[in-house]
């Protein structure tokens, strides 16, 4: 061990001779051994931070592919619309865009409380596409328990629901709402009339 320190502490004094004699060759060195130094506590660093010793550069933001699109949305006074602006995702299905549109719709306005004007819980169960006609089947609406209906607030709700597809797809000029495949039946009329007065004994014919 002894010898061996001789002959490093030889070699290192002849090293630094040779730097001393020469700038270039020193200054190298220098840049050499900093940068080397750096890079040490760099990966000391990404050791006990648990870090990847290549994410040096933060993460890119995420771009907003977010289009703004006019959303319809029936007011309380079961008369008027409320246009409001959005940032939606647009799916390239048109149906998919369609059925996307009908649960904005439903769910009333992001600004103001309009519940009252959607006064059930329903959900889209299939849309298609025939000509510039858009059909869409909801799901059984069911009234939410202690909730007034508000006249003319279904009007209201179709309205504001062909609205804001026709204007968001141009290739769709009518909407028609059907209730579990059935055209033109009162969503929430349906909700709100007991099944006995509806003329179902609960057997199946």
């Amino acid at each position: 061990m002894r010898a061996f320190a001789v002959v490093s502490t030889n070699r290192a004094m002849e090293y630094k001779r040779l730097l001393d004699g020469d700038p270039l060759r020193r200054n190298r060195f220098l840049v050499l051994s900093i940068s080397l130094l750096l890079i040490f506590d760099y990966m000391v660093f990404c050791y006990h931070a648990d870090k990847n010793i290549f994410d040096i550069f933060p993460a890119l933001p995420k771009l907003d592919l977010r289009e703004r699109r006019a959303i319809y949305v029936p007011a309380n006074d079961g008369k008027s619309l409320l246009k409001e602006t959005r940032k939606i995702d647009v799916p390239e299905d048109t149906d998919r865009f369609a059925g996307l549109l009908f649960g904005m719709v439903a769910k009333g306005s992001i600004y103001e409380n309009t519940s009252g004007a959607v006064p059930v819980d329903t959900y889209v169960r299939t849309v298609w596409l025939k000509g510039d006609t858009c059909y869409i089947d909801a799901g059984l609406a069911v009234l939410r328990d202690n909730t007034a209906v508000i006249p003319g607030s279904e009007e209201n709700f179709r309205t504001a629901l062909e609205k804001s597809i026709v204007e968001n797809i141009p290739s769709i000029k009518r909407v028609v709402l059907l209730e579990k495949g059935v055209p033109l039946k009162r969503l929430w009329e349906v909700a709100g009339v007991p099944a006995a007065d509806r003329g179902y004994s609960g057997q199946v014919p």
